[in-house]
């Protein structure tokens, strides 16, 4: 091989590097994206509850809830560690029984910490 032959390859080598997509996005939404008014969402607050059911039972990807752009999401990441994410709608406060849910759900992830 000669040198222009040697430079043409490294070229399309880089070149190749570049265009080809990465095997993970970057994750977009975020739980520390979040501020404390997503516990007024009846969706994010049933998406924490199933999340700490999943991982109580073991689940390897278990749904958390995550914030972008003002935005609150239900989010679980696949295998090859992208999100999948659901918006969860505005909606009127969690009823009373939703938030004792929610906090034994917590106190029972805790303990088991």
């Amino acid at each position: 091989m000669n040198h222009f032959s040697v430079k043409t390859l490294l070229i399309v080598a880089a070149l190749a590097a570049m265009i080809l997509p990465a095997n993970a996005k970057p994750k977009i939404a975020s739980g520390s994206n979040c501020n404390s008014n997503w516990v007024n969402n009846s969706g994010a607050m049933a998406c924490f509850i199933q999340g700490e059911e999943e991982t109580r039972a073991g689940a390897r990807h278990p749904h958390y809830v995550a914030c972008a752009g003002g935005d609150i999401f239900c989010c679980q990441d696949n295998d090859s560690g992208a999100q999948n994410c659901i918006a969860q709608a505005k909606s009127g406060l969690p009823s009373r029984s939703m938030l004792a849910k929610a906090l034994r759900a917590a106190q029972r992830a805790r303990l088991k910490q």
